[in-house]
């Protein structure tokens, strides 16, 4: 950066990140049920199927949509295919009905902050005394992150929920995404990189319907009770003004304190199977 002040960043919770996008195509039901479907003139694959078949293309099978997956009966009349998307193309509405997804950040009638659309329950501290300062749920089970300090009423930018000064010259950075959130410390001159309370920094956990268990180099899991991963968080990273860390040269939370002043990032994913 021009001004010289160099940049490092700390952790937060998702779902399980998928790399790539996977599209499947074909026959996905065997020929006798494909049958038992077509026999079924009340059922909606038996009533997509003959409009298929009746038009020449593809019918959607609205009630076999997922926040992933939408399925359509092909024009044979005996088969379906189904196509996977690797991030969520839709999202619940409170109605039950779909909508397109969207993380952008809004001001909500209890004073939190969240994103208008996404696939997780997902709230962050509108200000005050920082015990909730992130929350995120899915199917009723939780994970709330409390900050060590008070905190200002976030200027939002976008996806962006920025606390500016929670330490002298230090902001905290929360960016809700449609599946979690990235959470990252600004630390922006070297006397506040020299900060006590920088050397350690300690958040206030709750978890409901959940149990937490710690990983290698600073990863964190969250499990449901038969022991599925529901919510994730990788190792924290940290950098500065000359680019970021590179792939291995992520360091713990733990170690924040020991950076220079840059940037200390995470994120937090709930767990897609």
């Amino acid at each position: 950066m021009g001004d010289g002040r160099r940049r490092a960043g700390l952790a937060g919770l998702t779902a399980l990140a998928v790399l790539g996008t996977v599209v499947t195509v074909g026959p996905l039901l065997a020929p006798q049920t494909a049958i038992a479907a077509e026999s079924s003139d009340r059922s909606a694959s038996g009533r997509a199927l003959a409009q298929a078949a009746a038009s020449g293309e593809q019918v959607e099978i609205p009630q076999e949509r997922t926040e992933h997956e939408t399925v359509f009966a092909n024009p044979d009349g005996r088969t379906f295919t189904l196509r996977k998307s690797v991030v969520p193309v839709r999202v619940k509405k409170d109605d039950g009905g779909w909508t397109n997804p969207d993380a952008t950040l809004v001001k909500r009638a209890d004073g939190s902050v969240g994103p208008r659309a996404a696939a997780v329950d997902l709230s962050f501290s509108g200000g005050g005394d920082g015990k909730k300062l992130v929350t995120i749920a899915e199917d009723g089970r939780s994970v709330t992150l409390g900050w060590p300090g008070k905190l200002p009423a976030p200027r939002l930018e976008g996806t962006r929920a920025v606390y500016e000064d929670v330490r002298p010259d230090v902001n905290l950075i929360l960016t809700a995404t449609v599946e979690g959130f990235r959470q990252l410390l600004e630390v922006e001159t070297l006397k506040a990189a020299k900060d006590p309370a920088l050397a350690s920094l300690t958040y206030a956990m709750d978890v409901e319907g959940l149990r937490v268990r710690e990983g290698s180099a600073g990863s964190m899991e969250a499990l449901d009770g038969n022991g599925n991963v529901v919510f994730r968080s990788p190792s924290a990273r940290m950098w500065n003004s000359a680019g970021q860390a590179r792939d291995g040269e992520g360091l713990s939370a733990q170690s924040l304190g020991a950076a220079p002043p840059g940037r200390h990032s995470g994120r937090c994913d709930p767990v897609r199977r």
